[in-house]
């Protein structure tokens, strides 16, 4: 026999009784969740250099020659070609330190290049090696894990045993029998609203969820790397007897 529920709202003080609302018999709803956390072991960092000139072209090809220079040092250090990247170019008049009475330094050039690191152990000398040379800015440093697919797939396959598990605890405390699922929802990564800002959901992400040390040569490196938080959250409905 199905069972039903009436819906209650308040309105203006007096409640309301709505349509009852039908609920499917014999079913029991869990939701199970399973998270990794683990060191990250990749980071990508990013620098800039500006090259200025009396043409847009001069000031386009000083930027390329100094980031060039700095390129085939990388390349030296044991960073591949491949982990390098243009990520942002800008070029224009140079209304911030052109030469008075002189065209000489009329335009200017920005040049940013992204660097990924599969080894943290070149984290340091990459820096250093990058902060001798002419450039403009070194920030932006951000850590990842080149395993996180395959966490991600344990968490997910962790999620549902634990949903499992707890059907199997309430079902026994409620002297009913697990049957069958009926319905396996993976809990979606939505966003959602917090101080007038969207954040993604805590569930099926990869989050930055504490801090240690890189692993270095120098044990006295400042450089710290994070620890990534793999979750995911897996919904069950069992079928119940």
């Amino acid at each position: 026999m199905k069972s039903t529920i009436p819906l209650v709202f308040l309105l203006g003080g007096q409640i309301l009784f709505a349509q009852s609302q039908v609920l499917p018999p014999n079913q029991i709803t869990v939701v199970g969740s399973a998270e990794y956390k683990v060191k990250a072991n990749q980071a990508t960092f990013y620098f800039s250099v500006k090259g200025v000139g009396s043409t847009l072209r001069l000031a386009v090809e000083q930027a390329n020659a100094k980031t060039s220079d700095i390129i085939s040092k990388l390349l030296a250090l044991g960073i591949k070609r491949t982990d390098l990247s243009t990520s942002q170019f800008y070029s224009g008049e140079n209304t911030g330190d052109r030469a008075f009475l002189s065209s000489s330094r009329d335009f200017k050039a920005s040049l940013t290049t992204m660097v990924k690191l599969d080894s943290l152990d070149l984290m340091q000398p990459a820096l250093f090696l990058i902060s001798e040379q002419a450039v403009e800015s070194l920030s932006e440093i951000s850590f990842s894990l080149s395993t996180e697919p395959e966490y991600r797939r344990r968490a997910r396959l962790d999620a549902a045993l634990n949903a499992k598990d707890k059907a199997e605890e309430l079902a026994k405390v409620l002297g009913v029998t697990i049957e069958k699922p009926i319905l396996i929802e993976e809990q979606v990564n939505q966003m959602f609203i917090r101080g007038g800002r969207a954040y993604p959901s805590p569930f099926n992400t990869s989050t930055i969820e504490s801090v240690e040390r890189v692993s270095v040569s120098s044990s006295e490196s400042g450089f710290i790397a994070q620890t990534i938080s793999v979750t995911s959250q897996v919904r069950v409905v069992f079928q119940i007897k």
